[in-house]
């Protein structure tokens, strides 16, 4: 397995920043650009989101796209993953979708060409964002962490230009686009790594959130039932649900159903509903048992640290956060 994050910008300080902290593989972008963003691979708290999907994105350009995997090569980083959006017409089942999924296809079709191997994505028409809060000074040593609280979404109504969408609507909306896109990558040699809703609360907003237990991930995967279906497995999600995530990572690592790895840790206060984000070595779930899960099953992809909490006196892009976090990843893969 390789330790990987996602990269923000092409610049030489991000890229000579990885290769220092033991980063080895990368989330590529989309656009190539060598100036520092300053930014964080992921926010402390993300915004919330107001508004619906926008409309599906070009396919890149693959000599564009040729050159950025180039100069991630030069600092000695593999380019191993993308991210792809999914569109308000695909989500909300809209007319014209059927001209979003081929944009869609033919860009999994040019980071085939690349020589990428893993396609990020997920599948959620209203994120249930507006749940996080940052609790400053509330982590070991006063550090700052990111916490979840299905209350504060209590009594929220639909947003005007999303509106309602039951679960029914959204799994058929799924199949629907895994029927296209599934048979495109692995073609492609390509597997995607579809990430649970997170947070995983069943509706936000009167939008269902059908990704968000252990089950319907099962269901997911028994749509389309091929390696270029697999998870985005997150062990914070994964004891956000309740699980024990090693048994998680066992049952769909024995199916050969895992595409990529975020391993991050959590206080639960109650399934789904509550709980706050730790470091790796404190939450409620046990790193070390994840980490041998993984050899367990064989897991050869990419393992990101995700959601790190903010240390006194660190930059705004969080380089102590991700320095720690994957230092502590690179350790727990030697044990």
């Amino acid at each position: 397995m390789k330790i990987s994050l996602p990269l923000p910008d092409l610049s030489g300080e991000r890229l000579s920043f990885y290769r220092q902290i033991g980063v080895e593989a990368v989330t590529v972008p989309r656009r190539y650009s060598e100036t520092f963003t300053g930014r964080s691979p992921k926010p402390l708290v993300p915004p919330a989101q107001t508004g619906p999907a926008g409309p599906q994105p070009r396919p890149p350009d693959a000599a564009e796209l040729s050159r950025i995997c180039a100069r991630v090569r030069a600092f000695d980083l593999e380019p191993l993953a993308a991210g792809v959006a999914v569109s308000r017409r695909i989500l909300h089942g809209e007319a014209g979708r059927d001209e979003d999924v081929e944009r869609l296809c033919r860009s999994l079709e040019v980071m085939g060409q690349a020589g990428l191997q893993v396609v990020n994505w997920n599948f959620t028409a209203l994120r249930a964002s507006e749940g996080y809060a940052m609790a400053a000074g509330a982590g070991r040593g006063g550090a700052g962490y990111r916490d979840f609280d299905a209350a504060r979404l209590t009594g929220l109504p639909p947003l005007p230009e999303v509106g309602a969408h039951s679960a029914d609507q959204m799994w058929e909306r799924l199949a629907w686009l895994l029927e296209r896109i599934v048979p495109v990558a692995a073609a492609a040699g390509l597997r995607l790594a579809i990430h649970p809703n997170d947070p995983p609360v069943r509706e936000y907003r009167g939008v269902a959130q059908p990704l968000c237990d252990r089950a319907a991930m099962g269901r997911l995967v028994e749509l389309a039932d091929h390696p270029a279906n697999s998870l985005y497995l997150d062990t914070g999600v994964a004891t956000e649900w309740g699980e024990d995530a090693a048994a998680v990572i066992e049952d769909f690592g024995a199916r050969d159903r895992i595409a990529a790895v975020h391993l991050r840790n959590v206080r639960v206060q109650s399934p789904r509903e509550r709980y706050t984000e730790a470091f790796l070595d404190e939450g409620d779930g046990d790193a070390v048992a994840w980490m041998r899960a993984l050899h367990g099953v064989g897991y050869a992809g990419p393992v990101d640290p995700d959601h790190v909490p903010h240390l006194t006196g660190d930059t705004e892009d969080l380089r102590a956060g991700w320095a720690w976090a994957v230092s502590h990843l690179r350790a727990l893969r030697q044990g």
